[in-house]
């Protein structure tokens, strides 16, 4: 079987030209590009150009700086031959820290809140006490430990009934059961064991809460707006922060998504010492435009062979339309 309708065309170039012409070779159609290995190996004093493609890591930290900060980033490759890896890197890691220090600030505002929250129902459950908090925990010899439990586990409460505890319920779902039990000192360390072995959760009253259950309850609805006043200015600032760089994200990811190609198609270049050299199939439809595409490259050199007048290589059965684009 004949293969009439491709040709072997070899180009040459200088190792410095290597960007502008793999720029260029990776958007061209009807080529089937060779392995530089399946070359090397049959042709001595010829070197790969294979190198790790920095893309890769730089376009796997932009898509988790999109996941965590919910970022919707364009997916169009733009072709910019002044790019600097290193720069890129500095500028997403600057980027990526300075957010993060802020979303750091906002995860201890929430634990805050859920802290404070927890500890309001917890006080709303006992607003009918006509006792001073701080009163009702200062207690010498009885200990209370206010939390919630499992409510799959207010049948195992039961078997523990012999105990020396008091225990009552409160509001409940179908997962969680509000609760509180006490005891005295001498079982404190005992009581706090069973209840610990049942999966139950304390929820501690922060210190600034003082005076009975309805001032307790008004001081933390307080501290809950102020603290999600902090948690809006902060996100203002992350939201004013992506607003400002969003433009040079989306041009720093199309340019990845381009060159990330470009890097890819090293493995079919052949170093020659101060050159280089692509060898590929090409379709004779494409030949033409094949050639015209490096016209702007200077002291390029393409050759142009039958499809068997290279014994190293095979020719293959077909020639895909596009090679390099996703």
């Amino acid at each position: 079987m004949k293969y009439n309708r491709m040709k072997i065309i070899e180009l040459v170039a200088k190792m410095n030209q290597m960007d502008d012409v793999l720029m260029k070779y990776v958007d061209l159609e009807g080529v089937h590009p060779v392995l530089s290995t399946d070359i090397i190996a049959k042709v001595k004093g010829l070197t790969s150009l294979v190198r790790e493609n920095p893309c890769r890591s730089l376009l796997t930290d932009l898509d988790e700086l999109s996941t965590e900060f919910n970022l919707e980033l364009q997916q169009d490759e733009i072709k910019d031959k002044q790019y600097n890896f290193n720069e890129m890197y500095d500028y997403i890691l600057e980027l990526r820290e300075k957010l993060a220090s802020i979303q750091t600030h906002i995860n201890g505002l929430k634990k805050d809140i859920q802290k404070y929250q927890d500890a309001l129902i917890q006080i709303k459950n006992i607003h009918s006490l006509d006792i001073a908090l701080e009163d009702l925990f200062a207690c010498e010899f009885v200990f209370f430990r206010f939390g919630r439990i499992p409510t799959d586990s207010l049948d195992k409460i039961k078997f523990f009934y012999s105990k020396p505890f008091v225990f009552r319920s409160f509001n409940k779902d179908h997962h969680m059961t509000w609760c509180m039990y006490y005891t005295t000192a001498e079982y404190k360390r005992e009581v706090d064991n069973i209840f610990s072995s049942l999966l139950f959760e304390r929820s501690m009253i922060p210190d600034f809460v003082h005076g009975k259950p309805r001032e307790a309850i008004e001081a933390l609805e307080s501290e809950d707006q102020n603290i999600q006043k902090m948690i809006d200015n902060y996100q203002k600032e992350i939201d004013d922060i992506i607003k400002e760089n969003l433009d040079h994200l989306n041009h720093l990811k199309g340019e990845l998504l381009f060159l990330e190609r470009v890097f890819e198609a090293r493995k079919y270049v052949v170093g020659m010492g101060p050159k280089f050299a692509i060898v590929s199939f090409v379709k004779d439809s494409a030949i033409d435009a094949f050639k015209k595409a490096f016209e702007d490259v200077k002291e390029i050199e393409i050759e142009e062979k039958d499809a068997y007048g290279d014994g190293r290589i095979q020719p293959p059965k077909r020639i895909k339309e596009t090679w390099f684009k996703i």
